[in-house]
């Protein structure tokens, strides 16, 4: 057998969060080392996949394989649960370590591999949810675990809204302005600190309010407006926030699973070009498989 890996997609930035906050996701990338005296089935990475780039920058030797439905280019961190697995089995291999010990030095090596990840993403929040799970709050100097409180693992699910089209994140980020006001950095804090403390508590009254933004969100739904329209009909329809996944063109909500069907129901219907998909948060981030 040959080291494998299970990494969760994510959701960033969550509306105020802008490079900061993070939420893993139940869509998963498997990734596995090649064993070159074995047939594979299974997709090989190519030599610019985000994937091998970050097997071969974590010292890693030979081929990776990749088996994964995490969309590419649709803000639910695809590159960066490649990377974070491809570091992991390049770390791993380079210190040769064993099947039976990977699971361990998975959890022993989490740092590393946000950090690495996140060299190559040019950026925390994802990299750091796909390695830790749950949701994080992430910069160069530490990324933070914020608790979650029982009834928000319990009671709301993630609904997302996959378009059919792709947006670039490079492209998106050249587009945001360089400077913000006061009033908009003061906006942002207000709604991202309130957002944390509805998490950690599970005040669903706080959360309407606080996918709000002021730093990225409006800029990038000028160039989709559809996923604005979705934005809205989210809420509309019973969730209790929505915000742009990523960069986009995802649109992310939380919704109560008591209502999460019809939901997507009305969205799907009303807006075909996309596709709506029920996911939970990860609580487990990177593991061996």
């Amino acid at each position: 057998m040959t080291l494998a890996v299970r990494v969760p997609g994510s959701s960033a930035n969550m509306g105020p969060g802008f490079d900061v906050l993070a939420m893993a996701v139940s869509i998963y990338g498997e990734l596995g080392i090649v064993d070159p005296s074995a047939h594979t089935h299974r997709q090989i990475a190519t030599t610019n996949h985000p994937a091998n780039v970050a097997f071969v920058r974590a010292g890693g030797i030979g081929e990776v394989w990749v088996d994964s439905p995490i969309p590419s280019g649709r803000g639910l961190g695809f590159s960066a649960a490649m990377r974070v697995g491809g570091a992991a089995l390049g770390l791993a291999q380079r210190v040769g370590i064993a099947e039976t010990e990977f699971a361990q030095f998975i959890d022993a090596s989490r740092g590393e591999l946000v950090e690495l990840a996140a060299e190559l993403e040019g950026h925390y929040d994802n990299a750091a949810a796909s390695v830790w799970g749950g949701v994080v709050s992430a910069s160069p100097e530490r990324v933070a675990l914020i608790p979650l409180a029982a009834s928000m693992r319990s009671e709301v699910c993630v609904l997302v809204w996959i378009p059919q089209f792709q947006t670039a994140t490079s492209k998106s980020r050249r587009n945001l302005p360089d400077a913000v006001s006061r009033a908009e950095a003061i906006f942002n804090i207000s709604r991202a600190t309130q957002l944390v403390i509805a998490l950690s508590t599970g005040d669903f009254d706080l959360l309407p309010s606080t996918a709000s933004d002021q730093l990225h969100q409006e800029v990038r739904l000028s160039d989709t407006p559809m996923c604005a329209e979705v934005m809205a009909a989210l809420v509309n329809a019973g969730a209790l926030s929505s915000w742009l996944s990523g960069s986009g063109p995802t649109v992310a909500a939380f919704v109560r699973r008591t209502n999460v069907e019809e939901v997507a129901t009305l969205v799907g219907r009303d807006f075909p070009l996309g596709r709506t998909q029920v996911l939970d948060i990860d609580m487990r981030g990177i593991h061996s498989i």
